[in-house]
């Protein structure tokens, strides 16, 4: 037994501490890639044992790396050389507060977006960003700590702008308060007391501290949705019809697919799936007469009617009534015909919205491909000219992608007013890592096609992700979950790169939280 173990079992309990090979081999995996296994993964079940945690990693010079839900794929909790111990933030889900008179909760940094949208439901009440769409899995602290957009996203922006507060041990051992509750008789009902430290630790991907809590206004839910769908003859049309409705508000949700992404969604399910979901549809209906067309719309559509479309939209608006919300449809729909937009049955955005935490099948493809997402957000004045230069890099690879059968994708979204978001998407044939094994439902794996080992192929992705990641960051473009694979430190301007430097010896002197990541690391 190492000594650093020794160490631990002195401070935690038996329960908290997994050495199992079994399970330090899952938790040294993403999505993407895998990382040196750690010494052990950790389980804390409260802050205190947290804060012994970091004392130990302390007097033993051991690095700590803290995981969320572990849907990412960017090497952000994976470490790269030194052998370290993994924080698995599962058993800290707890919802401490929910607030209605001041319109605030608070939960532990482990607690699932799912389980948190399950919680407030009930009361008619909802969080502006509401989660992704890994939500089943992806929790509130690892949204925070990469960031992220989906649920909410075209009103509210990103997990990070829909914050008051955090509770952060850092790597010294104390635990910090942000927001309001930073003062000495605070409460955590405002993001503001002085200077923002709250977003100090918004996309830090855990480099800057180790959340444990944090506290998230709330809104009522919607009184009404609506839902529109478009197809276009190409991505410019397309992205600037979207561009229109994000930057008049007039969408919760909007979200476009290239013809070979679209293709792989229809793939992944059937009509039989589709009717199976039904029941998420009607219970998301108004009245009995409205979850009766509505679901009969879905059934009756099928996937059919996306055999011959090109791009396409999907947008999904909110009222506090019917009326507010087809107000917003029909001005979609204005704006839509105005760029060349065909409208399409509408099937796509009731099935998500009904279903809005599935089951993360669709981290691999529909014949059990590799599935990798790169990304980027560019003002909408930069969207198509941006979308162009990854094509060029996609030209300038054809050669080797077909060697390996990559196939590319896009997924298009809104972000607030300001945003497109770009998502390139991989898929190629190559054997699935273990945690793919342990994520997708078993009776959906066992439907799958098995492909054998293709390293040459994971390298070419690897190789072109590089490029995309260089391409943006010429660009000055930002992104999400930055982790490992995008440019951070060396992109920033010499005065925010001291300030980020300063921050990280502050908060971790001893360089023992994720250490390398964003490309920080405070070790003497």
């Amino acid at each position: 037994m190492s000594a650093v173990i020794e160490s631990l079992n002195a401070v935690l309990p038996a329960s908290a501490i997994h050495t199992d090979p079994h399970v330090v081999n899952l938790f040294a995996h993403d999505v993407f890639g895998k990382g040196t296994p750690a010494l052990a993964v950790i389980r804390p079940s409260c802050t205190t044992d947290i804060q012994a945690l970091v004392k130990v990693c302390l007097r033993t010079k051991t690095a700590l790396i803290t995981r969320g839900g572990g849907m990412s794929y960017t090497a952000g909790y994976l470490a790269d050389h030194e052998q370290g111990l993994l924080l698995d933030m599962s058993s800290m889900n707890r919802i401490i507060e929910v607030n209605t008179e001041d319109a605030y909760v608070t939960v532990e940094a482990g607690v699932t977006w799912s389980m948190l949208h399950q919680t407030l439901a009930p009361l008619g009440l909802r969080t502006p960003f509401w989660g992704t769409l890994s939500g089943s899995q992806a929790t509130v602290g690892g949204g925070l700590s990469q960031n992220g957009v989906f649920w909410g996203s075209g009103y509210h922006g990103t997990a990070g702008d829909s914050i008051l507060g955090l509770g952060v041990v850092t790597g010294t051992g104390e635990v910090l308060l942000t927001g309001s509750n930073s003062q000495r008789n605070g409460q955590p009902f405002t993001r503001y007391f002085g200077p923002d430290m709250t977003g100090l630790f918004i996309g830090d991907c855990g480099a800057l501290g180790i959340k444990v809590t944090a506290t998230l206004p709330l809104i009522p839910v919607a009184g009404a949705k609506a839902f529109t769908s478009f197809a276009f003859p190409d991505a410019p049309s397309m992205m600037a019809a979207m561009a229109d409705i994000s930057r008049r508000s007039l969408a919760s949700e909007c979200f476009g697919f290239d013809p070979y992404l679209q293709g792989q969604r229809m793939k992944r399910a059937s009509l039989a799936a589709d009717v199976s979901q039904l029941s998420g549809v009607i219970k998301a209906g108004g009245s009995l007469k409205e979850k009766i067309i509505s679901g009969a719309k879905v059934a009756i559509t099928g996937r059919r009617f996306m055999d011959n479309v090109n791009w396409s939209f999907s947008a999904i608006s909110e009222g506090r009534c019917d009326s507010e919300a087809e107000y917003q449809a029909e001005a979609i729909c204005q704006l839509s015909a105005r760029h060349g937009g065909e409208q399409l049955p509408d099937s796509i955005p009731r099935l998500l919205a009904a279903n809005p935490f599935g089951p993360v099948n669709n981290m691999v493809g529909a014949s059990g491909e590799r599935w990798l997402p790169v990304h980027t957000l560019v003002p909408h004045s930069a969207a198509q000219a941006t979308l162009t230069a990854i094509e060029t890099i996609f030209t300038a690879h054809r050669d080797a992608m077909d060697r390996f059968d990559i196939e590319t994708g896009y997924l298009i979204t809104t972000v607030s007013q300001q945003m497109t978001l770009i998502e390139p998407v991989f898929f190629w044939p190559d054997a699935l890592n273990v945690l793919h094994e342990h994520s997708l439902e078993p009776s959906h794996l066992a439907k799958l096609p098995r492909h054998a080992a293709a390293p040459g192929a994971w390298e070419v992705v690897n190789t072109i992700k590089a490029a995309i990641a260089t391409l943006c960051s010429a660009r000055g473009t930002s992104h999400f979950q930055l982790g490992r694979a995008y440019h951070y430190r060396d992109a920033l301007r010499p005065e925010s790169g001291r300030l980020v430097d300063a921050l990280k010896i502050t908060l971790d002197p001893q360089g023992i939280i994720n250490p390398g990541v964003l490309g920080l690391d405070s070790r003497s």
